[in-house]
């Protein structure tokens, strides 16, 4: 990675305390031999970190964003912070637990009202979100989160080696671990006068198992598209994209190319038989999202997606599919021109902004499936779809994706 994107100047500096592992929950050594040596290629010490690693994490003083030596934690990354090892970083994530401003934190988050789009400032806070809608624990990861994380992006990564012969640019896995019940003890006291009594049950009941952390490598250090403005604030008041092909080069990529990559590693997701996002996930935490997306054409935080042999309807199919297509068009769609008003009026679903993303975005992609074969036979079809009339393919998909009504009759 260029050191240009590694020591990019942070508003603090942050010290480093290690601190004991109460037991290790997931582990690639036991878990995925054949990733461990994929990237033991890569990171010729990996055997040595991860034998240190088992002992005890680092964990950050500060949440806020930081550059002590080698630990880098950017703008908005509140659950994680990054380890250059110069193949790429280690992410550390879910050691918020022991920083000695998260009390701070914490109370801001319980100040800040979440924006919804359409609807405007919620009267619950971030802080009640998190638990409320997306089922997480403000500032922490719990021990169930953090392997099923572990599980999906090593999934992805088996299926992505055994197939291509190489690591996706996606996170590779490598330990979770859980903390001692003292870490996840004072975290609940921290948290019980900023929640409510539903917000703080549902904390309760997922963090019953422990709290955890996870530790993860990812080629580059993941600046999401998300945090575009902040980044390209830094660089002046050129053109946007002038400013974006500044920090891209520093991946040593155009921004043509990111999105390109995006594309390609979203065909291969689907190609492997895997969709990005799992209804649930839809709204809360997509890896195709702009917080998700990773600025050197990657994705993290792939806890969303799920294997297309456990879609049993093919209603959820067809909507997550379509889902896919929306999520990346829009992450385009932002990572191109930033944080733009879209056109209203009669154009705002879609607005016109969209429409374009998707007429150019959703072709691409359909254009490198093509090239795959042996489909999973529900997105096979709807490729052979596209051969068939604009009316007859609409007519086949709009079944699966119009809500159906309950019947006034059964529900009188």
């Amino acid at each position: 990675m260029s050191n240009t994107i590694m020591k990019d100047a942070m508003t603090e500096q942050a010290s480093i305390t290690a601190h004991k592992v109460e037991r290790v929950l997931w582990d690639v050594t036991t878990e995925a031999a054949e990733l461990h040596a994929a990237l033991s290629a890569i990171l010729p010490d990996l055997d040595t970190r991860l034998t240190a690693l088992r002992q005890e994490l680092p964990c950050a003083h500060g949440i806020n964003p930081f550059q002590s030596g080698a630990y880098q934690r950017p703008y908005r990354h509140l659950r994680a912070f990054y380890q250059d090892t110069g193949a790429g970083v280690l992410a550390h994530k879910g050691t918020e637990v022991y920083a000695h401003d998260r009390d701070q934190h914490l109370a801001v988050l319980s100040q800040f009202r979440i924006d919804y789009p359409v609807r405007g400032k919620s009267l619950f806070s971030a802080a009640e979100h998190f638990a409320l809608v997306e089922q997480k624990i403000p500032l922490a990861i719990s021990a169930f989160e953090a392997v099923e994380d572990a599980k999906a992006a090593c999934m992805l990564q088996q299926a992505h080696l055994q197939r291509f012969g190489q690591l996706a640019c996606t996170p590779t896995p490598l330990l979770v671990i859980q903390w001692p019940t003292s870490a996840r003890d004072s975290h609940l006291a921290a948290l019980r006068s900023l929640l409510s009594e539903r917000a703080m049950r549902i904390v309760e009941i997922s963090s019953a198992d422990g709290l955890a952390a996870i530790i993860y490598h990812y080629p580059s250090l993941p600046l999401r598209v998300a945090h575009l403005p902040v980044e390209l604030k830094k660089l002046g008041n050129t053109p946007w994209l002038q400013r974006l092909g500044s920090l891209t080069a520093g991946y040593g990529l155009t921004p043509e190319q990111v999105v390109d990559r995006w594309i390609d590693l979203v065909a291969r997701m689907l190609a492997l038989g895997f969709l990005p996002g799992r209804t649930e996930h839809i709204g809360i935490g997509h890896c195709l999202e702009m917080q998700n997306a990773v600025i050197d054409g990657g994705f993290v935080d792939l806890g969303s997606i799920i294997p297309m042999a456990e879609v049993k309807s093919d209603a959820a199919f067809m909507e997550m599919l379509m889902a896919a297509f929306a999520d990346l068009s829009k992450t385009v769609r932002h990572f191109m021109l930033g944080p733009v008003a879209d056109v209203e009026a009669e154009y705002r679903n879609p607005s016109l902004l969209m429409l374009a993303c998707l007429q150019r975005v959703v072709p691409a992609l359909l254009q490198r499936l093509h090239t795959y074969p042996d489909l999973e036979p529900r997105l096979q079809a709807y490729l052979d779809r596209s051969e068939a009339s604009c009316f007859s393919a609409l007519a086949e998909e709009f079944q699966y994706l119009s809500p159906a009504m309950l019947n006034p009759a059964e529900h009188a």
